[in-house]
This record gives structure tokens, sequence and C-alpha cells, in this order.
């Protein structure tokens, strides 16, 4: 590839195939001649030009040639020449940069992908909706993961979770987790005795390398019911109290608590069960929606008492617009100041259908009906 023109390589001037190779070719005989047919010197009359060859210096081998023409009212001698071998090396370092830029960024792009959230495997009479925001706009992930598995039995086995850190180190941690879950839910399912593998495991890893990392986390099963609704076995392993959407417009805060993963042998794992009818919704979030720092000055939490509110009405939303509602709600706290990793998952009961019911709901009814009035006044 050249600036003006493509060749195949069979059929490139011997010069540029000498330049290719690293030699600084001194036979440029038709070079000025075929470099017009490929199109490479427009707007120079060939009919009297002169034309030579440098190689692009790269890492093992030439990273390019570079071939300069002029009119041939003067030949090129020693001090043009240097001067082009000046710029075709600064001209080759960069090339060579870029390409290794070019190189080190893919690699990075697939590790990010692989360290991606990934979404919910679909669940029988379950409707899942998620939302993640990283800490870092610059890296598309963070340290808070959630995803499920399906189970065997038609169950299935989900979590939300946070580590401690951001960034690269934090995503690195938290494929280590995803990995061991990936693998640990096939020999148990009860959720208590599986998070506490999961906790020996991450102290295995975690002392191996010295780092001293921690999680917290909620992990359930659900297991439908023949009248589309769910039970839910939740286990709490140090993290926020998931919140349960009622048919009623209750919102209830699920008493779910327990210790740290990673940190102590047999940790106390908090476990709970919650039964969801048909069309109710359990919420899970981390730590970066309530403790999101905005408001008037900029340095207020979001807080509980504010996701609550802004959730109250939220019982008729489909899984996906309640957590996209969430995320927006924060953000809007956040006023795009700093953050941390941000993330949502919604599981929602959909009836012996297979479908929730569809609404036209897209702002809470306590909070409509305050918008009518401050209009009307």
């Amino acid at each position: 590839m050249v600036d003006s023109g493509v060749l195949p390589a069979p059929a490139l001037p011997v010069a540029i195939e000498a330049g290719l190779s690293g030699a600084e070719p001194h036979e440029l005989d038709w070079l000025v001649e075929q470099a017009a047919e490929a199109g490479w010197l427009p707007g120079l009359d060939t009919s009297g030009a002169v034309a030579r060859v440098v190689p692009l210096p790269g890492r093992d081998a030439p990273a390019g040639a570079l071939l300069v023409a002029r009119r041939a009212d003067r030949w090129y001698d020693e001090a043009d020449v240097d001067l082009i071998r000046a710029f075709a090396a600064r001209a080759g370092a960069a090339l060579t940069t870029a390409l290794l830029y070019r190189d080190q960024a893919e690699v990075a792009d697939t590790l990010q992908a692989s360290l991606l959230p990934v979404e919910p495997a679909p669940a029988t009479g379950v409707q899942w909706g998620t939302a993640y925001r990283p800490a870092q706009a610059g890296l598309r992930i963070g340290g808070d993961f959630y995803g499920s598995h399906q189970l065997t039995d038609g169950g299935s086995v989900f979590f939300l979770g946070d580590v401690s850190g951001k960034g690269v180190e934090a995503a690195v941690f938290t494929g280590q987790l995803r990995q061991c879950l990936q693998a640990l839910h096939r020999v148990e399912s009860q959720p208590g005795r599986l998070l506490k593998l999961l906790n020996d495991a991450l102290l295995e890893t975690t002392q191996a390398h010295g780092q001293g990392r921690f999680a917290t986390m909620v992990l359930g099963v659900a297991r439908p019911h023949r009248d589309g609704g769910q039970t839910l076995t939740l286990a709490g392993g140090g993290h926020l109290p998931p919140l349960v959407l009622r048919e009623s417009g209750d919102v209830e805060v699920v008493p779910l608590r327990g210790m740290l993963i990673g940190v102590v042998p047999d940790p106390r794992i908090g476990e709970v069960t919650v039964r969801l009818a048909p069309g109710e919704t359990c919420l899970f979030y981390s730590d970066g929606v309530t403790e999101a720092r905005g408001g008037r000055r900029g340095d207020e939490q979001f807080g509980a008492e504010r996701l609550l509110n802004a959730v109250a009405g939220c019982n008729r939303m489909p899984a996906p617009a309640l957590a996209e509602r969430v995320e927006q709600v924060t953000c809007d706290w956040l006023a795009h100041g700093d953050h941390d990793d941000i993330a949502v998952l919604a599981l929602r009961a959909t009836g012996p259908a297979g479908r929730a019911p569809r609404h036209l709901h897209a702002v809470p009814e306590p909070a409509a009906a305050e918008l009518t009035r401050e209009w009307s006044a």
C-alpha cells in the first residue's frame, strides 16, 4: 500500500523490492516510468524526472520504502541523499511505533472484551435487565460484575458483586472470580455453600499472588413456579441488600448480610429466601449507585433513600427499563463527576406466559403526578 495506488507484490518495481528488503538500490532505470504507471507520482512530468528509493528502518525488518522523485534539472547529490536517509529513519521509527501501538491496542481490546460483564443466560420465567458503567471513561472494564449460569434442574444461578480497587487490576481480579464461579457452580448449586467455595478459591489466589484483594457479592438461585413466579435463594457476602418491587407498588429491602469474600477462611454468609409473584422484580446494585457523589455541592452521596424513591412506582417496568432507570438517575446525580464502577442487575418474574406485562410507564407514577401538579401551578 502506498500514498497513491496499489500494486500486487509481483508487480512491484525491482528498486522498490530492494528497498523493502533493506537495500538501497542504485540501479533506478525505468523506476520513474513504473512508479508513474502505478499512480504513485501524480502531477509530476515523468519525461524529465529522477527518483531515489530508501528503506524505512523497522524493528526486525524494514517498515517500508521511501520513494522520492523530482524534475531532472539536478540529480540527487550526497547531501540530498543524507537528508532523505535522515527523513526515512524518522519516518520508519514513527511507522514502527504506530504498528506497535496498533498491535498493543488490538491485544488490549481483546483482553477488555474478555473481561466485560457477560449478559445473563436466558432462564425460564425470568426477564433480566442490566446496566454497567466503569469508573474510568477510557476503559470499558472495571471491578463490578454480574452474570448467570443455567442449572441442569431448570433453575439459574446468578450473581452481582464488586471487587476492591478500580481499573485494569480490578478487572483482572473480576475475571478470575468469574472463572471460579464458572467452574464451581457445576459442583455446588446451593448459594451459601457455593459462596464459601468461592471464598476459599479467592483466598488461595490472592495469597499466591500477594494481592490482598477481596469482593462483596450477592449470589442466588432462581427456580420457577407453575404460576410464573420465582423463588430466589440468596446468599450475601458483605454486599448491599437487594430491593424487591412488589406488584402492589411497595419496595422491600431484603435483610441480607454477610462477610466480605476473600478475606478470612469460613466467613459468615447471610442467607434468605425471597418469593416473587408474577410481575415482581428483585433489584441488585453495586455501591457505585448509593455512594455516587453529586447533588448541589457535588459531594453528597446518592444514598439508599434516594434509590428507594427512584424505584418507587416502577413495579410495572420491564427489567431492562428498570436497570436503565437506576443507571440514569445515578448519572444525573453525578452530573458528569468522577464516580465508582456502577453495576445493576434486575430479575423479573415474567408470569406463566413467559412475558412481562406491557406498560407505558416511562416515569414512576408518583413522580409523574408531582410533575403534573407543578405544571398546573
